[in-house]
């Protein structure tokens, strides 16, 4: 809790409101955090709240751009099973990266959005980036691109390459695990 630095009172309540932000021509509802002292009346925005705020306003605005919140960040990287290290190693951006597109502190670039859902649509893609960042597929992890159903009538000339499975059912339990 904060105390107040006018009278050093530790009877501080916090509240929130929804505050409008124009932004690129929208108007944004974000909800902000503040404090007022029970004993003097003074209003204030803590340090934290601030950082709060400030998180709310950039996932707000990421909105209106078309990017990724934060929180989808987040349940990106965990539904293709990446710590935030590994993540970094595999998408780039840095050491830091993903914890701060996580907490919002920082907004990733377009180029970056674009590059998690398209691996989070292409597991074939995904593959080929974590095999580049040096991290091992495990060997379960299998992409639908390399199972195909045979043909009794025609062969394709690369049938050879594919693993052959024998319904559609089969092809999407190996796909999607």
């Amino acid at each position: 809790m904060t105390n107040c630095k006018l009278c050093k009172s530790e009877q501080v309540n916090q509240f929130s409101e929804l505050e409008t932000i124009i932004y690129k021509e929208s108007e944004l509802s974000v909800e902000m955090e503040y404090s007022v002292c029970e004993n003097c009346g003074r209003e204030f925005v803590s340090k934290q709240q601030i950082l709060n705020n400030d998180a709310r306003i950039r996932d707000a605005k990421k909105v209106v751009d078309g990017l990724l919140t934060s929180t989808e960040i987040l349940e990106a990287r965990e539904s293709l099973g990446l710590t935030q290290e590994q993540a970094s190693l595999v998408f780039g951006g840095g050491r830091n990266a993903f914890s701060k597109y996580e907490r919002a502190e920082v907004s990733q670039s377009a180029s970056m959005d674009k590059l998690i859902r398209m691996c989070l649509k292409h597991s074939n893609i995904f593959h080929e980036l974590l095999t580049e960042a040096g991290i091992k597929i495990p060997q379960e992890q299998l992409c639908y691109e390399h199972n195909v159903v045979s043909y009794k009538l025609h062969k394709a000339a690369n049938q050879g390459r594919f693993n052959q499975v024998s319904t559609i059912e089969s092809i999407e339990e190996r796909a999607y695990g």
